[in-house]
């Protein structure tokens, strides 16, 4: 994945809403420097830690099941690829 910085995104004034705030929000998580953390938001809309997401996989459920749960990439979707990488790297750690 490419970084992109913050004021570039900021710049965009040419996407729609929706798509500026995906961005954003993305650009955001990525300066993280916690990433790791459980309490980590994954999906900004609907406040999903990664820890949530990793005790809701731990239970056997899948990516569409975590969604329905607890409203993880229900949103604007932008959260969409981080939690299936995640998830890959979750399911490579349990092999």
């Amino acid at each position: 994945r490419q970084r992109m910085p913050l004021a570039s995104v900021l710049s965009i004034s040419n996407l729609k809403d929706g798509a500026f705030r995906t961005n954003l929000v993305k650009t955001l998580a990525m300066t993280k420097t916690n990433a790791n953390h459980a309490d980590e938001i994954m999906c900004e809309c609907s406040g999903t830690t990664r820890g949530k997401i990793q005790i809701l996989f731990e239970q056997g459920m899948d990516m569409d099941a975590i969604s329905r749960w607890a409203g993880a990439i229900s949103g604007c979707g932008g959260c969409e690829w981080d939690i299936a990488e995640y998830l890959n790297t979750l399911t490579e750690q349990k092999k």
